[in-house]
């Protein structure tokens, strides 16, 4: 008999265990609900220009142009105070039009950046990442870009935890639908001809936009790689 009860007490704690310890910390469904309502904005905008004092500046120099990547997304909304999601990762990809591949129009980039504790306060939250001129350059064979054609660009945000996929978002031109979009960057990661290049979207912190807008964007975590 006692032996009995010692198993029904060892499984009865195996049930609560189970059943109330993810209750205490995010289940894998909530955190799938974490992040939500993402999207993407693309366009053009030109190397900010700082004045500083006791240092000369060197003539001749023009803005050059650079892929702005602004992400505007929702949180969820904790039951505690300034709870927050921590080192969550942004992995950016786009599918640049190119002039530069052969045989394709299109050339895959990406890059990634982690970001500090972002709030559960179930508002609108802001990130923000670029594509430097040299990869335009170097793959567009232009330095020049209008608004129109940077809205046409292709362009995908998967939000990470703890290496889980969370949340995706994507830009979407007006003759295509998100699931086209999607189903357009699951066939370019099969076709193993297609030119890569990694590294090439900056998180903020690396570009000279490190410091403008701080409090509106969400601050990158260099030290998470």
């Amino acid at each position: 008999m006692n032996t009995i009860r010692s198993i029904a007490l060892f499984l009865a704690v195996i049930f609560i265990s189970l059943f109330v310890f993810p209750q205490n910390l995010y289940s894998q469904a909530a955190r799938q609900q974490i992040i939500r309502d993402v999207s993407i904005s693309v366009e053009p905008v030109d190397t900010p220009i700082w004045k500083v004092i006791n240092v000369m500046e060197k003539g001749g120099i023009k803005p050059r142009k650079w892929l702005q990547i602004e992400v505007d997304f929702t949180t969820g909304a904790s039951n505690k105070a300034n709870e927050s999601l921590d080192n969550v990762t942004a992995e950016f990809e786009m599918l640049l039009p190119t002039s530069d591949a052969p045989n394709a129009s299109v050339v895959l980039i990406s890059g990634k950046a982690a970001y500090w504790a972002i709030a559960l306060d179930g508002q609108v939250h802001h990130l923000i990442a670029f594509v430097p001129p040299r990869i335009l350059e170097k793959f567009s064979g232009s330095s020049r870009m209008s608004k129109s054609d940077a809205k046409k660009i292709e362009t995908k945000v998967i939000f990470k935890y703890n290496d889980a996929e969370i949340a995706t978002g994507y830009q979407v031109a007006r003759q295509s639908t998100a699931a086209q979009v999607a189903e357009r960057f699951a066939k370019a990661k099969t076709l193993p001809n297609l030119v890569r290049q990694k590294d090439a979207i900056l998180g903020q912190d690396k570009t000279p936009w490190s410091v403008l807008n701080y409090d509106y964007f969400e601050q990158v975590n260099p030290d998470v790689k």
